[in-house]
């Protein structure tokens, strides 16, 4: 099994952590057991949508209390949680689609199933009725006429730094991606707002609720709700625990303040100069928390022959993260009309 690969994201530059304490490895026993487990599922039937909704459709008790364990708490991660090789066991998955909307087939299944059932460790996993069809699991690949967009299907465009749906008040807790292949180890691209250096100016300057998050381009937003957006805070949380919301290709400034979009501008080079990139193998699953993490893409030129990078990613929801709870106004945003998938809720 071939390792991950960590390393500044910009020619000596420092990383934001030392990329060992941001990996975990997990057992053979515990690979070899949630091979196993999410195997039996997949025969017996099961879905991403089941095992995030189904009793029966759960990883045993053992199974779950060592992943439980391998993952640790958030509030411990620099950030971010590598678990390297966990899903090696799971089988070749085919061929790399060109589109996300490629139907799952029974080699890719299991992949579903076991960042499911991963992700159900963390919290409540969910998806966007406007994204990907309302899917749990999304594909993360290159496609035709995409390639230089600012969404997970471009390519030879880097994807800029970013906080995951940041337009959105109920945006994940947790990102979880999950490589099937990676030939050519493009990074993920990885910095945290707690190592930057922020000073106290400027941490209060972009307190304040001074500009706007459009949608990605990868939804289809309700423009009777574009003119109507609340202000948003980027950055909140103590000195030591900040947390942040971040999208500059999808931003919108609500007022001229030259303090604050000075301060907002020495934002992407100080993640520049902290950050590293996560070259993923096949079988590494990576954690971002996504109120700590800005993250990207580096650019790779595709090939659309079954052989590109292909990820697997899943979205969720949790509580007592251990991070500062986001901004209340955040409760008065209206979210572009754009409404989570839970089936794994209960009925109110």
């Amino acid at each position: 099994m071939t390792g991950i690969a960590f390393r500044p994201a910009l020619p000596g530059a420092a990383p934001a952590a030392p990329g060992a304490t941001a990996v975990r490895l997990p057992s053979t026993v515990t690979r070899r057991a949630f091979g196993d487990a999410v195997h039996r599922l997949a025969f017996a039937g099961a879905t991403a949508h089941s095992v995030v909704t189904d009793p029966r459709h759960r990883l045993p008790h053992e199974v779950a209390g060592r992943l439980t364990s391998l993952i640790g708490a958030p509030a411990g991660w620099p950030g971010h949680r590598v678990l390297r090789g966990l899903f090696a066991g799971l089988g070749e998955p085919g061929p790399t689609r060109t589109h996300w909307s490629e139907p799952t087939g029974p080699a890719d299944a299991p992949y579903d199933l076991g960042l499911a059932l991963i992700g159900g460790l963390l919290g409540e996993v969910f998806g966007w009725t406007d994204q990907q069809d309302g899917r749990l699991v999304h594909n993360i690949l290159p496609s035709p006429g995409q390639e230089t967009a600012q969404v997970g299907a471009s390519s030879t465009a880097a994807l800029a730094w970013h906080t995951e749906d940041g337009f959105h008040s109920e945006r994940a807790d947790f990102l979880l991606l999950v490589c099937l292949r990676n030939p050519d180890r493009i990074g993920t691209r990885l910095a945290s707002i707690r190592d930057i250096g922020l000073s106290g100016a400027d941490a209060a300057r972009l307190g304040r609720p001074q500009l706007v998050i459009d949608p990605d381009d990868s939804y289809a937003p309700d423009p009777r709700e574009a003119d109507h957006a609340r202000g948003i805070r980027t950055v909140w949380g103590t000195e030591d625990a900040r947390c942040v919301r971040y999208d500059p290709s999808y931003t919108r400034f609500l007022t001229p303040d030259p303090e604050f979009t000075r301060a907002y501008a020495r934002l992407e080079p100080a993640f520049e100069r902290h950050a590293v990139e996560v070259g993923l193998a096949p079988g590494d699953l990576l954690l971002i928390d996504n109120d700590v993490m800005v993250h990207g893409r580096s650019p790779f030129p595709p090939r659309y022959d079954g052989t590109d990078r292909w990820l697997k990613r899943v979205l969720v929801r949790a509580v007592g993260t251990g991070r500062p709870a986001r901004p209340p106004q955040e409760r008065l945003e209206h979210g572009f009309g754009q409404r989570r998938v839970r089936p794994a809720a209960r009925p109110s």
